[in-house]
């Protein structure tokens, strides 16, 4: 399920532009790629305590794909 909360996906999506990708996939849900696109607007600084909060967070996810 794709994020709806501004506060999560602000943080999802900022953790994810601080990684060495090359790119991110957008939400295909027209109002979820504006708010995307007016977050990755702002500062995509994200603090070690975002990313703890971000990692207690999955814990309590489905993982969909296995690592290897």
């Amino acid at each position: 399920e794709p994020i709806t909360d501004r506060e999560w996906a602000s943080l999802a999506l900022r953790w994810t532009l601080n990684q060495p990708i090359t790119a991110a996939i957008p939400p295909g849900i027209d109002s979820l790629f504006r708010m995307a696109m007016d977050i990755a607007s702002e500062s995509l600084t994200i603090t070690t305590d975002e990313e703890e909060k971000l990692r207690q967070a999955a814990t309590s996810l489905d993982v969909i794909f296995q690592a290897a």
